[in-house]
Order: C-alpha cells, then sequence, then structure tokens
C-alpha cells in the first residue's frame, strides 16, 4: 500500500508541477510575443502615416545646448543614471531628452523595411528597397501584389519574415508596407526554446525530489490507516464474545422464564449488532487489497450459485428474483470478496425492493469487460446525489432504514470490493427503478 499511495502521490505532485510550468511557460512567451507584435505594429503605422518614410526625430530641446563647464569626476557614470545629468549642466530631464533624442534617430537605421505603392488599378506605381538588402525589386514587387489581393490590412509574410500593412492614400493609391520580423520572430523562438529547456529541467529535478520524498510524505497516512484497520478488526473480535454471552443468557431466561417482548427485542439486537460487527470486519479486510487472494474466477457459476440461493427468500419476501446470466464469464478476482459482492447487492434489492414487484439480475459480458446490473422497483428511491449511497453509515432515509434493519455499510462494502478489482460501482434511478451496475474487467 505504502509504494501504491507513494506512486499515486508522485503523479498527482508531477502533474500539478507539470500544469503549473506549461501555463508559465505560455504566459511569458504570450506576453513576449505580444509586446513584440505591438511594437511590430507601432513602427508599421508611424511609417505608414509619415506616406512610406521613417519619419524625422522630433528634436526635444535647443541645439544650442551646453554641457556643464565642471564635467563629472567620474566619467564612467556619464550614462544610465542620475549621476550622469552632471555631465549636462545639472538637467536629469535634458539629459534623458536627449539620449531619448539619440534612440529615434538610431532606430531609422535599425529599422529595415520596403514600401510599395500601386494606383486604382493595382498596378505597383512606386517601389522603396533603400532601407533593405535582403529583398530586391521583383521580390518586393510580387510581396506587394500579393497581400493588396488579400481583403485584410494587416498580417504576416513569408512565415512570418515580414510583417505587413496596407492603407488607402486620398487619392485612391495603395500604400503597403512590409517590416522585417524575422529577428523577432528568432528571438521569440530562442525565449521559447530557453524557457522550455530551463523549465523541462526543473520538472526533471524536482520529480526526483518528489520521488525520493513522496514515502516519507504518505508514510503517516498509512500508519493512521493501519492503525484504524487494526483497532477495527481487534474491537470487532473483542465485542464478538460479549455479545454471544448476552444472546446465549437472554436464551437461558426464556427457557426458564418464558419469552417476552423484551427477551426477544435483546435477541433481536444482538443479531444486529453482531452482523455490523461482521460486516465492519469485513470492510477492514476488503480495504486492504494486497490481502486479497486473487486467481481465476468462473464468475458466471459464481453469480448462478447466489441467485439460486437467493430465489428462496425473495419469493418469501413476495419479491421474484428474474435472472439473465453470461455463460463461461471468467475474471481475475477474489472468489469470496465477489461472493460477498453480489450478495451484497442482492440483499440491499431484496430490503429495498417494492412489495410484489420483481427483482432483475442480469450479467453481460464483453470481449473486455463484464457488466452486473440488479434492477428493483423501490417505492421512494433514493435522490440527489447518488454516489453518497455508497459511503459507509450514509442513511438516506433513517426511517426506512430502521424499518429494514439496514447498517449503513453494505453498498460501502460492494464499493470497496470493486475498486479493489479496478472496477466501476454506480447507481441510477429512473422513475421507481432503481439499477446498481457493477463493471469488471475480463481476465
Amino acid at each position: 500500500m505504502l509504494k501504491k499511495l507513494s506512486l499515486r502521490f508522485s503523479i498527482a505532485a508531477i502533474g500539478a508541477l507539470f500544469v503549473i510550468e506549461l501555463l508559465m511557460i505560455l504566459l511569458i512567451n504570450g506576453l513576449n510575443y505580444r509586446s513584440m507584435l505591438e511594437q511590430t505594429d507601432r513602427l508599421l503605422q508611424m511609417i505608414c502615416d509619415n506616406g512610406g518614410s521613417f519619419p524625422e526625430p522630433v528634436m526635444m530641446f535647443d541645439n544650442q545646448f551646453k554641457p556643464s563647464d565642471k564635467p563629472s569626476s567620474k566619467p564612467d557614470q556619464a550614462y544610465g543614471s542620475q549621476n550622469a545629468a552632471s555631465a549636462f549642466g545639472g538637467n536629469y530631464q535634458e539629459f534623458k531628452n536627449r539620449r531619448d533624442e539619440r534612440a529615434d534617430k538610431e532606430l531609422r537605421y535599425a529599422t529595415r523595411y520596403f514600401t510599395a505603392t500601386a494606383d486604382a488599378n493595382g498596378e505597383i506605381v512606386k517601389l522603396d528597397t533603400g532601407h533593405i538588402a535582403s529583398v530586391n525589386s521583383d521580390q518586393a514587387e510580387k510581396y506587394a501584389l500579393d497581400v493588396l489581393a488579400k481583403n485584410d490590412d494587416k498580417g504576416f509574410y513569408d512565415n512570418f519574415g515580414f510583417r505587413w500593412q496596407t492603407v488607402t492614400n486620398p487619392d485612391g493609391t495603395r500604400l503597403a508596407v512590409f517590416l522585417d520580423f524575422s529577428n523577432s520572430a528568432e528571438g521569440l523562438i530562442r525565449i521559447g526554446e530557453l524557457s522550455l529547456a530551463i523549465s523541462g529541467g526543473l520538472l526533471v529535478v524536482f520529480s526526483l525530489i518528489i520521488v525520493l520524498v513522496s514515502k516519507r510524505v504518505v508514510r503517516p497516512v498509512i500508519v493512521n490507516s493501519e492503525k484504524q484497520s487494526r483497532f477495527i478488526t481487534d474491537a470487532g473480535h473483542e465485542l464478538k464474545t460479549p455479545l454471544a454471552i448476552i444472546r446465549a443468557n437472554t436464551e437461558v431466561i426464556e427457557m426458564t422464564s418464558g419469552e417476552s417482548e423484551w427477551t426477544r427485542s435483546t435477541i433481536n439486537q444482538t443479531d444486529r449488532l453482531s452482523d455490523l460487527l461482521g460486516r465492519m470486519l469485513m470492510l477492514a479486510k476488503s480495504q486492504e487489497s494486497q490481502r486479497f487472494s486473487f486467481a481465476d474466477v468462473d464468475l458466471s457459476a459464481l453469480a448462478r450459485e447466489q441467485t439460486d440461493n437467493f430465489m428462496t427468500y425473495c419469493s418469501a419476501e413476495g419479491k421474484p428474483l428474474e435472472t439473465e446470466i453470461a455463460e463461461d464469464v471468467h475474471i481475475s478476482g477474489d472468489v469470496k470478496m465477489l461472493d460477498m459482492l453480489i450478495s451484497t447487492l442482492l440483499e440491499n434489492a431484496v430490503k429495498y425492493g417494492k412489495p410484489d414487484s420483481p427483482i432483475s439480475f442480469l450479467m453481460t459480458a464483453s470481449a473486455k469487460h463484464v457488466r452486473i446490473k440488479i434492477t428493483n422497483l423501490c417505492t421512494d428511491p433514493p435522490m440527489g446525489d447518488l454516489t453518497l449511497l455508497f459511503d459507509r453509515f450514509y442513511r438516506g432515509d433513517s426511517s426506512r432504514t430502521r424499518e429494514t434493519g439496514g447498517s449503513g455499510i453494505g453498498l460501502s462494502i460492494a464499493k470497496t470490493i470493486t475498486d479493489a478489482h479496478k472496477g466501476k460501482i454506480s447507481c441510477t434511478v429512473e422513475g421507481e427503478a432503481v439499477t446498481f451496475c457493477v463493471k469488471l474487467n475480463r481476465a
């Protein structure tokens, strides 16, 4: 159990870490792509607004501005900090403006683009490829004709090699501007690859750490579960003897003093408590799947034997049992646990079935699975979240439970046995019909 639970913990933790890293990669690269795209689109719009050429930088202040006669004593700090303002007369804002002006001037030469203008008939009448070396006039004309034929006014061309935009001038001509996006695309790819490599490395490191510490993390849970199971088992065995003595003493009283409603009540309650203890012990054992003895089981023969045993009981209760069982169905399982699974579901159907209504037992098989369906009519069928029926000591209707004498753990045992066999159990309600379905894997 320790190995199985630690494996589940490791898978869950590593899976959560993978999802978090994946979301971070998508977020970082998505924001980076959006930032580059917005910057490129601003440059495109600026060139379009200026008629297809890069605008001249705006002078932020007077060219006659002169540095201070007292330069900084630390020349290496002349740029990049407020101390550098001393090199420009002590005015940091003017220094910042001068630096921004220089960046604007350099941007003209760092931006690679070309433009094409078409007349109203779609013929290229003007090309400007003087700001890019990788595209000649023939290529520029072909690119322009391709994008001008599109209905969109903006997009990518040549596998993200260029970002383009078109505008219609007042005179009816159309301008197409192509901005080289290859460097930006390469930068995006490098950042994406780097983020994937770093995230992959971190995932491997943290996965190893999780695997190493998982057993230590889940060990207290296993220890508590084992203590709880051991307590139930020990307490159950200790209570069996007093219950047997109480019942025997009550029978002696009936033999000597005669039967009364008090002695009958005492015997009934001791029988009920003995049955509850037996079920609790079985539930504690069934939760420890490593104690199961798995072998090849003829489920068809097992189901037929159990239904035959219940025939008389069902008839006496006025609820005839109708069966349809597939032949020669074998699975790998614990024969005692599977026997208890079928008997528990049949007993549940008899207890809560509508008087004078049949109970249906159907077992079908496919190449991979076996399905057992037990259906009974119920005057007051369960409603709401039907998965709660499989919780231990759950009582959907306490008054009905008192009438039938249910202990509230029968279906919990059925679910535990099904889970131990890696199957699924469910309950469906259609009108008055209540169906419990067990799906098991074939051998």
